[in-house]
């Protein structure tokens, strides 16, 4: 029972998971340009947004509450001043003081009441509004309005006394810092700069991108795209390279498997038409001789030794590498084998310069010790002696194999790669070459024909690691 519990409680868990998940995507940009873009203006926006408050609970805070209990207090000490006067002449001497030296505009409105329940206030950036009303608030024991709406650049203090109304006129530069302005267009502006220079760049990369998926999307249609150009980052530059190979390799793969199919009805038409004369050709009533029929039959099982040779060839070539997954192997144990393997078979070595120690290699081991096997077999067949040499270079492994037979023409070279072409007048369907190329390739290397020093065929074969 607990084990039930549990069961279902994590399933009811993940399926919440997945609820959640769904309803965030649903808010989410899909493409990816748009969702790395968020990424990265969403950390730019906190990070403004970190600034910007550190800078009103610091500087801003700090220097509006000083402003404003400087103003103030020069409010307060008029309006003290004003109302322990004892004489009018004093209390002209005093606004005029106060304009000289406070630069505090102050006028005196006799016998009217100040209206308190209108609100003047109006958004000013800062709290510089709301600590000039808490210090005149502290300070004063009468009652008293701001008006920051009627002067754009001036605040009105009405301070209501017995007999009238004292005004004062307070320039705004005496409350207001003048780097906020320019503090928040820098933090706005510089934001703005930044999202659109990350905006370009990533543009660029994701355009990329964006040509490699419509290549690939154009590709699995069956739409050659043709050879994609490597652009951009490092990876994306990889990715382009990659893609062309796989592109290569699949096109490759397709021609050679059109070429077979064409291949197959065209070789066995032959020996079947043969077979079929034979049959044709037998007696189909009375009493039979064996003894008779003994070179039909015999020519019977050389078609079908024939048709079978040629569909286990077909087959071969078609199989490619199989499904042989690449592993770790020893590369000095793979080419003696190897060689052993040839010089059972009646190969005669000049020599077989295998060095002691080579790097162990990711291939696939079966597919090259059949290319080996291959060109080892092909130079026994056409010349007779065979020179083999491993050299251990930095991008991989290098097989030279020479023989001294009549070699292939230079001009016939490329097409001995090709299914189906011997390249002499021997049997045979023309498969061997065409399989180890493809091999070769298959695991990044390549294959290459050249005069050897023996007097017929070179074959190098490079094995990257």
């Amino acid at each position: 029972m607990p084990d039930f519990f549990h069961s279902r409680r994590r399933r009811v868990t993940r399926e919440h998971k997945i609820a959640v998940d769904r309803k965030v995507r649903r808010f989410l940009p899909r493409s990816l340009l748009a969702r790395s873009l968020l990424m990265i203006s969403i950390p730019l926006l906190i990070t403004q947004a970190i600034s910007l408050e550190l800078f009103y609970g610091t500087f801003l805070n700090t220097v509006s509450r000083r402003l404003t209990d400087a103003v103030s207090g020069e409010v307060s000490f008029v309006v003290q001043q004003y109302s322990n006067a004892s004489s009018e002449q004093y209390k002209t001497f005093l606004l005029d003081n106060a304009q000289q030296n406070l630069q505090l505009n102050v006028k005196w409105l006799a016998n009217q009441k100040l209206k308190v329940d209108i609100n003047r206030n109006a958004m000013v950036l800062g709290p510089v509004d709301e600590l000039l009303d808490r210090g005149l608030d502290d300070r004063l024991d009468v009652p008293f309005a701001t008006d920051w709406r009627s002067y754009t650049d001036q605040v009105v203090v009405s301070v209501q006394l017995k007999y009238g109304i004292l005004e004062f006129l307070v320039p705004k530069k005496k409350l207001t810092a003048g780097s906020v302005w320019l503090f928040v267009v820098w933090i706005v502006g510089s934001a703005l700069l930044l999202f659109l220079i990350t905006a370009v760049f990533a543009w660029v990369q994701f355009r990329a991108i964006r040509r490699l998926s419509k290549a690939v999307e154009k590709f699995g249609k069956g739409r050659d795209p043709g050879l994609l150009n490597p652009v951009g980052s490092k990876e994306l530059r990889n990715a382009a390279i990659s893609f062309n190979v796989m592109r290569e390799r699949i096109l490759r793969f397709i021609k050679q498997r059109t070429v077979i199919l064409a291949s197959v009805s065209h070789d066995l038409r032959t020996p079947l038409t043969r077979l079929r004369l034979s049959l044709a050709m037998l007696p189909q009533k009375g009493v039979i001789n064996a003894e008779d029929q003994v070179a039909d039959i015999t020519e019977m099982i050389a078609d079908t030794e024939e048709m079978e040779q040629m569909i286990s060839g077909y087959l071969s070539f078609a199989r490619g590498e199989g499904t042989e997954e690449p592993k770790m192997t020893d590369m000095v144990q793979l080419t003696e084998d190897v060689v052993a393997a040839a010089y059972r078979l009646g190969t005669v070595f000049i020599s077989a310069n295998i060095p002691a120690s080579l790097p162990d290699m990711m291939i696939r081991s079966h597919s090259i010790r059949r290319v080996l096997g291959n060109i080892l077999e092909n130079a026994r067949r056409h010349g007779g002696q065979v020179n083999i040499e491993v050299k251990d270079q930095d991008r991989g492994i290098l097989y030279i194999i020479d023989d001294n037979g009549a070699g292939i023409p230079e001009e016939k070279r490329e097409s001995v790669f090709i299914p189906f072409e011997t390249g002499n007048s021997q049997k045979g369907t023309g498969l061997g070459l065409a399989i180890a190329k493809n091999i070769v390739q298959a695991h990044g290397g390549d294959i290459e024909l050249k005069n050897s020093p023996l007097g017929g065929l070179r074959v190098l074969i490079f094995i990257p690691k």
